[in-house]
């Protein structure tokens, strides 16, 4: 009996060891099973989020459209340096920018401040280090909006797709493609912060004085960017990049803040025949190709006037005035009253300006106080053919509302 018992206790421990020998190998795996077991294959389509697939697809499909701008000009020499000017030659000045292709007719659609002053431009696509030679097609210096041609194979021309800036949304992807500070082709990635009036002067005059309204991105944009494209998620062109909010609150060229703003692509679509036919189109032009009311309002806001004058002609704080209304317009059907009396007003710059002292003032458009000139184009520019805008209008120290349709006038 005591042998027995030994004799079972012996196999009861070799039994236990081997068990937990086979244990342990399985929870500890040999360094060759964990180099095999690491060298799996992982399965693509998971490796990356929903979105950054999406972002993924949008570049390899699109981004070949991207074009690098290089423009070089030579400042004029002032005839005033009479010898001497042969002995001052100015320097070449050199930039860039960036823009994206139309069609594979060679045309490039781009900022207008990219190419101005330019003699020579050039063109580089994405993975190509060669330049090819542009020339400038049109212009539309009130939209900022420059149409090139470059002389490059076909194979180089990748058209993008232009979307439909009317159905863009707050809130959704937007992707900003572009060349900032002459790094080639690089993407960044936001959303679409606001649909907002154009933050830039209401002066009525310069590079995009006409654009009434931008699209706001948080999508990194900075020097470079200006004229490239702004996509949303389904690859097509929603807006152009062109200008950017920088950190001391100035519009211009500084480094992004995550305020960016872009040219509605349909602003752009209104006026590419005429750009593709070699049109240099003029705010006049403008003005007279869309619907309007058919007054000529006052330079400076009621704001602006000198404090004397209001008093004196109890005329309010706020609005313009209407200094002229054509006949047969709109404004002159809807009863709008011109200013009869005037006043004659020095700038600073020694410009003089007449003022009008007894006009109609528009205080509001829709319910949108005006402020500038551009208030009054944003709310316009919204309205569908034969729709009327209401304003309110100041008139002999009454308020009072008048209802017009604003057509175009020839």
């Amino acid at each position: 009996m005591r042998s027995a018992s030994l004799f079972l206790g012996l196999l009861l421990v070799v039994g236990g060891g081997v068990a937990w020998f086979n244990l342990s190998k399985s929870q500890n795996p040999s360094p060759e099973a964990a180099v095999q077991a690491q060298a799996q294959p992982f399965e693509q389509s998971r490796a990356f989020l929903e979105n950054e697939r999406n972002t993924i697809e949008v570049v390899q499909r699109s981004g070949d459209g991207v074009v690098f701008v290089a423009v070089r000009s030579t400042p004029q020499v002032s005839r005033d340096l009479g010898f001497f000017a042969p002995f001052l030659q100015p320097q070449p000045q050199e930039g860039s920018g960036s823009g994206f292709v139309l069609d594979q007719d060679g045309l490039i659609l781009t900022n207008y401040h990219v190419i101005e002053g330019a003699d020579q431009i050039t063109v580089r696509f994405h993975n190509d280090p060669k330049s090819y030679p542009a020339r400038v097609v049109g212009t539309a210096e009130p939209l900022d909006l420059a149409l090139i041609r470059v002389q490059a194979p076909r194979d180089r021309l990748k058209p993008m797709r232009l979307g439909d800036s009317d159905q863009v949304r707050v809130g959704q992807k937007a992707i900003a493609m572009g060349n900032p500070f002459g790094l080639e082709f690089t993407v960044t990635e936001g959303i679409v912060s606001a649909i907002r009036r154009n933050p830039n002067d209401g002066s009525g005059s310069g590079k995009g004085a006409f654009v009434p309204t931008v699209i706001q991105t948080d999508a990194a944009i900075n020097p470079g960017n200006s004229g490239g494209p702004l996509l949303n998620s389904r690859g097509e062109v929603i807006g152009i990049n062109t200008f950017i909010y920088s950190s001391t609150g100035a519009l211009g060229t500084a480094q992004s803040a995550g305020i960016g703003f872009a040219i509605p692509i349909n602003l752009a679509k209104q006026y590419l025949a005429d750009l593709k036919a070699g049109k240099n189109i003029t705010a006049e032009e403008i003005v007279r190709s869309r619907p309007r009311l058919g007054v000529t309002l006052s330079l400076l806001s009621m704001a602006e006037y000198p404090e004397n004058i209001r008093r004196q002609n109890r005329l309010p704080d706020t609005g313009l005035m209407i200094q002229q209304v054509e006949r047969g317009s709109p404004a002159e059907r809807a009863g709008l009253r011109p200013a009869t009396r005037t006043v004659q007003l020095q700038l600073r710059t020694g410009q003089v300006i007449e003022l009008g002292l007894n006009g109609d003032i528009i205080l509001e458009a829709d319910g949108n106080p005006i402020v500038n000139i551009n208030d009054l184009r944003a709310v316009l520019l919204s309205k569908k053919q034969g729709e009327a805008v209401t304003l309110k209008v100041w008139r002999e120290g009454q308020t009072r509302e008048v209802r017009v349709v604003p057509q175009v006038i020839r």
